[in-house]
């Protein structure tokens, strides 16, 4: 990791109760990345669906949700992470419309939230990382 890039990784039992710790740190790395504040508002606000979303899928309410927060020198990325029932990744299904209710609405406002999308799932464990192109980055990214 180099001296640009910082890192900060949550681990989170119980309910949705929790979710301000999170959002204090994702709203902290986001002031430090210099993102405008209705992108940090947006970023929380879909780091929110998907924590929520990983808190329902959690075989118990002991079921350990981790949240990884890293700024690299173009984007930050927020990974949100559980073990539970295998199946689609977390939150992928209300980020695509599939899930029933009103996450379905909300699945376009989710998507145009963030800049990308990336899924993982490894066994049990299921990771969705959003990421936030840093001002002026995104025409350099890939």
């Amino acid at each position: 990791m180099s001296a640009d890039n910082k890192r900060a990784h949550l681990k989170f039992t119980g309910d949705g109760a929790l979710f301000p710790a999170a959002a204090a740190a994702v709203q902290h790395f986001a002031e430090d990345a210099k993102l405008p504040e209705s992108d940090r508002t947006a970023l929380i606000a879909a780091c929110e669906q998907v924590f929520g979303d990983a808190l329902r899928r959690a075989e118990t309410p002991e079921t350990a949700l981790e949240v990884t927060i890293e700024r690299f020198p173009d984007r930050l990325e927020i990974a949100i992470a559980h073990a539970g029932l295998s199946g689609p990744a977390v939150g992928l299904d209300s980020f695509l419309g599939a899930a029933a209710g009103p996450a379905e609405a909300a699945s376009v406002a989710l998507l145009s939230r963030v800049d990308r999308v990336k899924y993982e799932t490894a066994g049990q464990l299921s990771r969705m990382i959003l990421v936030k192109y840093l001002p002026g980055a995104k025409s350099r990214a890939n």
